[in-house]
Formats: C-alpha cells, structure tokens, sequence
C-alpha cells in the first residue's frame, strides 16, 4: 500500500471514530442514559427493525468512507480532500451518500433507544426525510 493511500485510510478511521461513531452513536446512547427501552410497549419487532435499519446505515457509512480512502485517497473531512472524485458504489446514485446512510440510524433511534417525548415517528421520519430529500436533490 502506498504512503498517500496508508495515510488517507488512516485520516478516514480518525474521522469515522469521531464523526459518526459519536454523533449518531455515542450521543443517542447519553442522551438515553445508556438504556435501551422499548419505545412501543410489547411491540419487540421494533427493536429488530431498528437494528436492521442501522446495520443498513453502517454498512453505508463503512462503504463510502472506504471509497474515500481506498478510490479517492482522501478523507471525508473537509481540511484532507480526496484527490481524485469518488464516482462508484453509492457516490454513482447519489451525491453524498453518507447523508442517505446516516437517515436509517436516524429513524432506528426512536425504536432502539426510545429517545424524544413526541409521537413515535414524527421526529425521526422529518430527520430522515430531510436527509434523503437534501440528498436525492442536490445529484451531479
């Protein structure tokens, strides 16, 4: 592996550790107090279906941030740009995919952590909604 390529896979686990891993992970959790609750009482289908749903949003954020290393030997933080435009996996459909893998965590956390006082899906389905749509409006 080349020096430029060691050195952008480095930047992009620095940046992956204290970007998403905290915000949509770290934080969710304190403002929880470190518990999973079920958000809808005896309805234990939703703690699976909000796993899924931030499985598939990892699996997103881990696929684009191994193309900004490995394809654009970069880093998604702003101050180390890639060197070459990332234009393959997600990146084709989209222009920033990691806001459309960064929605399904956004709706998981609702029945995973049971986090908010309002209903149930009004503030993860805005969260989401506002993502895709700033996502899917602004392609190449």
């Amino acid at each position: 592996m080349s020096m430029r390529r060691t050195a952008a896979v480095i930047g992009t686990a620095i940046f992956f550790v204290f970007v998403p891993c905290v915000v949509a992970g770290v934080v969710p959790w304190w403002i929880s107090n470190w518990k999973f609750r079920l958000s809808f009482p005896g309805a234990e289908l939703t703690r699976f279906v909000g796993s899924a749903l931030i499985l598939v949003g990892v699996s997103g954020l881990v696929d684009s941030f191994g193309r900004f290393a490995l394809q654009g030997l970069g880093t998604p933080a702003p101050i180390v740009p890639t060197q070459h435009l990332v234009v393959t996996g997600l990146y084709r459909y989209v222009r920033n995919p990691l806001y459309v893998a960064v929605a399904p965590s956004f709706s998981a956390r609702r029945s995973c952590l049971a986090i908010g006082g309002c209903s149930p899906t009004a503030r993860p389905s805005a969260s989401s909604a506002t993502c895709l749509s700033w996502a899917t409006r602004s392609r190449r």
